[in-house]
Parts: C-alpha cells; sequence; structure tokens
C-alpha cells in the first residue's frame, strides 16, 4: 500500500473537508439529519475545528494522508517545540484498520527521535480503539482529566 504525505494548501481545503465531514458525520452518527442542516453544522464545526487548534498551536502543519492517490486521512503536527503535538489525526472509515495511522505515526516518531524530541497528545477517553494504537507504539499515559488522557512518547 503506497501512502503519502501532502501539506494542505489553498486547493486542498475541500479534500480536508469532506475527511473531515467523513468523520465526523460517523462520531455524531448524522446520517438521519437533514442534509442542508448537516452540511450547515459540519461546516461550522470545520472552521472552529481550524481556528481553534491554530489559535493554539500556531506552528501546527496540516498533512493530507494519501494513500494510493486518494485523500485517506488528515494529521496536525506541531513539530515546533520539545515535545512536539500531534493535535489530531483522523482516517477515514474506508481505511482503518490497514496500518495507515501506525506507518504516519511511526514515520514521525523516527523524525522526532532523530530530533532529539518526543510526541504528545491529548485522547478522549472515550477512544478505545485510538487508545489501543497508541499503547501499541509506545506511548504512555501523563496525565488526565475526566475526559481526556494526555499521552507521551519518548524514543
Amino acid at each position: 500500500m503506497d501512502i503519502t504525505f501532502k501539506q494542505v494548501q489553498n486547493g486542498d481545503e475541500a479534500a480536508l473537508f469532506a475527511l473531515f465531514a467523513s468523520v465526523r458525520a460517523e462520531e455524531l452518527a448524522m446520517a438521519g439529519w437533514d442534509e442542508r442542516l448537516r452540511e450547515t453544522v459540519l461546516r461550522q464545526q470545520f472552521h472552529a475545528w481550524r481556528h481553534g487548534y491554530h489559535a493554539a498551536h500556531p506552528r501546527a502543519g496540516e498533512t493530507l494522508i494519501v494513500v494510493e492517490g486518494r485523500a485517506a486521512g488528515w494529521a496536525v503536527l506541531d513539530g515546533g517545540g520539545e515535545p512536539w503535538h500531534l493535535v489530531d489525526i483522523a482516517v477515514d472509515r474506508a481505511w482503518r484498520r490497514m496500518g495507515v495511522a501506525t506507518r504516519a505515526i511511526r514515520g514521525w516518531q523516527i523524525e522526532a527521535a532523530a530530533a532529539g524530541c518526543g510526541i504528545a497528545l491529548s485522547l478522549l477517553r472515550t477512544n478505545a480503539p485510538a487508545r489501543v494504537l497508541y499503547d501499541r507504539l509506545g506511548f504512555h499515559v501523563t496525565g488526565e482529566s475526566a475526559t481526556h488522557w494526555r499521552m507521551e512518547w519518548r524514543p
């Protein structure tokens, strides 16, 4: 399976939104919603999501994860400090459980290790599949709240 990464540019917003809408609509169980309402809510969330992480992580880069020439996911990674922050990563349902996220994160672990950095992230406590992935990739819980785990990987 050919996996590549593409930094999001102005012309990529439609592909990024399509991925966002697919993933978030699934998470929010929006299948039965009126199409116009669904589109409006997803667009509002998309713009709030991008504004929120740009405000919190102004150095973060947006990356499309491309599998066999098709956008299969996204990642937002702030590699400007120590540790690096994996702000967000999502893979479209059609590409899940195929090693896409694993390969992406392992690649960043290699890059971070070469830079002498770790990688930190925050994970919803309800996201059990992601927790299994991060545990398998060597991340450890460094803190927690009622809703999130703070996790970190060190080389």
